[in-house]
């Protein structure tokens, strides 16, 4: 019998291996995110912080730099001379010039009078107001409160609104520093407590940068949104939106143009824009002839109409000018706006009879003027008196500890590594739809933002990952 030999079967093929997913390592990727955030956002919020101070003790530095200037001495029961008298002195010591505005005080304050020069530019007079004699004359330029704002408003780069970008720019990516910033803080809290317990170097410096950068972050969000309708482009494009749509940031009357807000930023006595509201309201016009009225007479025009003082005065511009009488949160002259918006007015006041011819207050304020009036009193820590004051400049001395502690971890964690010693890992958008729609969003609300995340992207993908050297400095993944 012959055997056959039969085949064996062949070997069944093994399953393929599972491809590996490599998942997302989230605290690493946000911690990139906030790393390269910070370089944007750093200069700009330490610069912000300490002008802010600055600005917000003005009259305390101001005073300090030009004693006997700003600041009188007081005699017990000594009574304030009329504005008329005190600018009768002005009119002495400066007979050429003429006067643009006056701002009222209280206390040991000096009456400030603002008075033009045949250049253009304006001299700030500032008047005992118990003996009405001139204290001394000032450029806005030889205060420090000036340098401050103009700083604080676009870093002394104002050609072609360049500084006023940036200032935007640093502001919009501290959004997202923050919430990048709330997100490690939770993601990391383990790892932060292992590396104290194990007394690692830089541990405890960040821990604190992470516990104060909480507190902080809340009120970064408060500041940035608040600031923002100040702001050249994001401002500018939200009113213009609101008008196109028949609504008002400002007003009840969409089309209104402003009158009195170029002439308040040219006489004020100070480099500060004018207020949100007030600057944009409708002035009237004054319709009679003859001899103008006394500083004191529409003083009282404007008593009698419920506007508390001490008031900032615009002097009329022309023959159709009127007194402009406001009551303001804006001039820190101890009006009790300054705290207290809704008693915001002002009273406009015909410079021949003396009539009123227009007022303009807090009641007639658009919803979004409101919120932004008083997200600005809270910006410039005015509207919870003296808690505010304290409260923001705790918060400004705490956003410098961050602002230097940053750059101390960075330090302390880069070693001897070379480029930037930045967070190694991809913040995977293109695959995360939630991620994409947030990051969209913000870009359109942001709209700088959301530009120069377009350019860092574009960047990121056309140049740094195609450049060997750029992938190593830049530790991109």
């Amino acid at each position: 019998m012959t055997v056959s030999e039969t085949e064996a079967p062949p070997p069944a093929e093994m399953p393929a291996p599972a491809a590996r997913v490599r998942r997302t390592n989230w605290f690493a990727a946000f911690w990139r995110w906030h790393f390269y955030g910070s370089l944007i956002v750093i200069p700009v919020l330490f610069a912000l912080s300490v002008t802010g101070m600055i600005y917000m003790f003005r009259d305390d530095v101001d005073s300090l730099t030009h004693p006997g200037v700003l600041k009188v001495s007081v005699v017990e029961g000594a009574q304030r001379a009329a504005l008329s008298a005190q600018e009768a002195a002005v009119r002495a010591e400066f007979p050429d010039r003429s006067i643009l505005s006056v701002q009222d005080g209280i206390g040991d304050r000096a009456t400030l009078f603002v008075a033009a020069q045949e250049d253009g530019s304006t001299t700030n007079v500032y008047v005992n107001p118990y003996t009405s004699e001139v204290t001394g004359a000032l450029s806005q330029d030889q205060l420090v409160s000036t340098w401050a704002e103009r700083i604080h408003g676009d870093l002394l780069i104002g050609d072609g609104g360049v500084g006023d970008r940036i200032v935007e720019l640093g502001a919009s990516w501290g959004i997202v520093l923050t919430i990048t910033g709330f997100i490690i803080f939770f993601l990391g809290r383990k790892a932060r407590s292992g590396a104290q317990a194990k007394g690692r170097r830089g541990a405890r410096v960040r821990g604190w940068h992470a516990i104060v950068g909480l507190p902080v972050g809340l009120g970064v969000l408060l500041l940035v949104v608040s600031g923002l309708p100040w702001t050249g482009f994001w401002g500018a494009k939200a009113s213009e939106l609101a008008a196109h749509g028949n609504i008002s940031l400002w007003g009840e009357d969409p089309g209104a143009e402003s009158t009195i807000r170029q002439q308040i930023e040219n006489s004020d006595g100070q480099s500060a824009p004018a207020g949100w509201a007030s600057g944009n309201a409708p002035q009237g016009t004054s319709t009679g002839a003859g001899t103008p009225i006394s500083i004191d007479r529409a003083v009282a025009t404007a008593q009698a109409q419920g506007a508390p003082g001490p008031y900032l005065i615009m002097y009329p511009e022309g023959e159709k000018g009127v007194f402009s009488v406001m009551s303001s949160q804006w001039y820190n002259v101890g009006n009790p706006a300054e705290s207290d918006v809704t008693q915001e007015t002002t009273v406009h006041v015909d410079q021949y009879s003396g009539e009123k011819v227009g007022q303009y207050s807090y009641a007639d304020y658009s919803a979004m003027a409101k919120v932004v009036s008083h997200g600005i009193a809270l910006h410039e820590g005015r509207r919870l008196g003296v808690a505010n004051e304290i409260l923001s400049t705790l918060f400004c001395l705490a956003v410098i500890f961050m602002c230097v502690t940053g750059p101390m971890m960075w330090w302390t964690r880069r070693g001897t590594a070379s480029g930037l010693a930045a967070p190694r890992a991809k913040l995977p958008i293109w695959g995360n739809w939630l991620l994409l729609a947030a990051m969209a969003v913000l870009g359109v609300f942001l709209p700088l933002f959301g530009l120069s995340l377009l350019v860092i992207l574009a960047l990121d993908q056309l140049l740094i990952r195609r450049v060997p050297a750029l992938r190593s400095f830049f530790g991109t993944v």
